[in-house]
């Protein structure tokens, strides 16, 4: 960009259409022009139409506003596309709809030179510049139409409404709060769980549906594509609230115990926990209930935009008795979604209800279909998959295990899982995403997050080929430590599918760290080889000399570093990259403990593993407060402290040897 030195006192941004998310364009755009050039001044202007003989103003809007058309849109309403041309901090920023004009007022921004590294204050890289020197030409149209984040691990409503203002920032377009209530997710930040050094708080059911209104308020005001809910039809038309995975001890009386599935001659709780236990869908006052308290949710919430409609989260439990044996239960979950259609039809909600293929509900129906498809969204959760290897269309050769009620076993191989997926597309050729957990629970197998970064990539590039239109992530709101690289990779390829992961993870790497980024990325890099993320996932024989060697020089390369991260702490470089050199450090102590307990447990020395974890453990949990808003202690202590149990379980359930 070429500096034109003529001083401008003032800008004037202009806007046509009064649309709440246009409004916060506009708002932000100030804001950060503002930060860049603070002896500036920012007019604003609304015009009753547009018209390219005004005095130049820099004009913020919708296509249609500018006579702007892009045909290759299918539905502009949901599919995003921005347009930009400014000269000389004058021209047009445009989108498809109010949140694509969101998304281009960002694009804009960082063409200017903002990065937006991670959630918080701290994340924002805005240098100073002169608005008179910015310039940009953009004409995109985003890869894939979902491309969103749903909450998990634990978490602040301080996390969440980070979380909620950086999405788009970085692209996303959509947020699934999960369940009616998201408690757990709260319950789990607020009670301390896995951190013996901080005091439990309570939190109510009512505080969170407080939180829940207010993260709506935020989504919405973004104009971002909000999903909602998810599992939990199973218990609440019951009124046996499903707020987690906690097993309650509940008084369920004959009068709802009837309607639960019958498993192994019981018709109980599974476990305790009313969200895990499917009910005895062949019963049709059973599924009565379920449909018509999912109808009653959307009637009262018509701002949710997609409502899943999901069974349990559990597997190997439907029911078993007489009638319910008669049919799989995908078949019995058509029958729902065609119920579920009706009821909503019949009251005249255009509601979009997202339907799930995951565990039980992988083998696809055998004589029931959908009646009216165009309600429909398809979601694929392969959760049993590997991560070692990237989506595969080729399923020459694979055969799909026949339905074995309650004795299923779920594939790991990607190809199995995509096998799956192809038969469903065989029934409904609608519109489809994945539903996916590269942030779940995996980036911790990858302490350098260098790999899982990259299979993100490919990931997202290998989503047309098993025609599926995007990924809303299922994830820790907090994967930024040491660096949010996987989410920055995520966010970037979703938009543009031709990114290279190369190119990508440069550019990340020298705005996060400045002048020395790209050794930072040699340094993480090796991190993540060193730990080798396919050991890691028990894709390995657990005692191995070759791997213990791996884990013993990671002590080495930490040291070898450590006089960069010194230097770069020293340097007064810009706040943002100097929080992300103070992450990377305590990262440093983190992977060096870590590296030692997983060489002992590579060695075969079993109980000095244990020690060493908990050494580890304890000072994950003792620094918490230093990384709260980038590190989920508490699913990097779920995740981690099974690979040091006697009896290693993945987090799926799986025998690791």
């Amino acid at each position: 960009m070429g500096l034109n030195h003529t001083q401008v006192k003032a800008v004037t941004i202009a806007i046509i259409q009064e649309h709440p998310t246009i409004y916060f364009a506009i708002q932000e755009l100030t804001n950060y022009l503002l930060r860049m050039s603070p002896e500036h001044h920012i007019d604003f202007r609304k015009e009753a139409i547009y018209s390219e003989s005004e005095a130049p103003y820099l004009w913020v809007g919708s296509f249609g506003e500018f006579g702007i058309s892009m045909t290759e849109l299918e539905d502009p309403e949901l599919d995003d596309a921005i347009y930009i041309n400014v000269m000389g901090g004058k021209g047009h920023i445009a989108g498809s709809n109010p949140r694509s004009v969101l998304l281009g007022v960002y694009r804009f921004l960082e063409e200017a030179g903002c990065r937006f590294l991670r959630p918080g204050a701290d994340g924002d890289y805005v240098p100073k510049k002169a608005l008179e020197s910015i310039s940009a030409k953009v004409n995109e149209k985003a890869a894939y139409r979902h491309r969103g984040l749903c909450i998990e691990g634990a978490v602040s409503i301080e996390n969440m409404l980070d979380n909620i203002h950086w999405a788009p920032k970085a692209g996303f377009n959509s947020y699934f709060l999960e369940f009616k209530t998201p408690y757990t997710f709260f319950d789990r930040w607020y009670g301390h769980r896995h951190n013996k050094y901080k005091q439990p708080e309570t939190i109510t059911v009512e505080q969170v549906d407080a939180f829940t209104v207010e993260m709506e308020k935020e989504i919405k005001k973004r104009g971002l594509i909000y999903h909602a809910v998810g599992h939990g039809w199973t218990g609440e038309p019951l009124g046996l609230p499903c707020l987690g995975w906690d097993s309650v001890d509940y008084a369920v009386d004959e009068e709802k115990s009837r309607y639960f599935a019958l498993v192994d001659g019981k018709r109980e709780l599974w476990h305790g926990v009313p969200l895990n236990t499917n009910l005895c869908f062949s019963n049709p006052e059973a599924r009565k209930l379920v449909v018509q308290y999912a109808a009653d949710h959307a009637q009262k919430n018509p701002h949710i935009d997609m409502l899943h409609f999901w069974l349990a989260d559990a597997f190997n439990n439907h029911c078993e008795c007489e009638d319910c044996v008669k049919a799989l239960p995908s078949d019995f979950y058509m029958m729902m979604l065609n119920e579920l259609d009706e009821e909503l039809t019949s009251r005249n909600l255009s509601t979009k209800v997202v339907f799930l293929l995951y565990l039980d509900l992988l083998w696809v129906p055998e004589t029931e279909t959908l009646k009216n498809p165009g309600r429909f969204m398809l979601l694929f959760a392969p959760i049993s998959r590997t991560y070692s290897s990237s989506y595969d269309s080729d399923t020459t050769g694979i055969e799909i295990q026949p339905f074995v009620r309650n004795r299923l076993k779920f594939p790991t191989n990607i190809r199995e899982n995509v096998a799956f997926l192809k038969a469903w597309q065989e029934l409904f050729d609608g519109d489809g995403f994945t539903y996916e957990y590269h942030h779940m629970w995996d980036h911790y197998l990858d302490p350098g997050y260098f790999q899982m970064a990259d299979m993100i990539s490919q990931d997202v590039k290998n989503l047309k080929i098993l025609r599926l239109n995007g990924i809303v992530s299922d994830q820790t709101q907090r994967s930024f430590f040491p660096t949010g690289l996987g989410m920055y990779v995520l966010g970037k390829t979703l938009w543009n599918d031709e990114a290279e992961f190369t190119q990508l993870a440069k550019e990340y790497f020298m705005a996060s760290f400045g002048d020395e980024g790209e050794a930072c990325l040699t340094y993480l890099k090796t991190i993540s080889d060193l730990f080798d993320p396919p050991y890691m996932r028990g894709e390995k024989p657990r005692v191995s000399i070759e791997a213990a060697e791996k884990l013993r020089s990671v002590q080495e390369v930490v040291n070898e570093f450590r006089p960069v991260m010194d230097r770069n702490l020293a340097a007064g470089l810009h706040p943002t990259l100097t929080k992300s050199w103070e992450y990377l450090q305590f990262h440093a102590d983190i992977v060096s403990l870590l590296a030692s307990a997983l060489a002992a447990r590579a060695e075969g020395r079993a109980e000095d593993a244990r020690q060493l974890w908990s050494q580890t453990s304890d000072y994950v949990e003792r620094n918490e407060d230093l990384y709260q808003p980038v590190f989920d202690v508490f699913l990097y202590i779920q995740t981690l402290h099974k690979m040091f149990d006697d009896h290693t379980k993945t987090h799926f359930g799986g025998e690791v040897t």
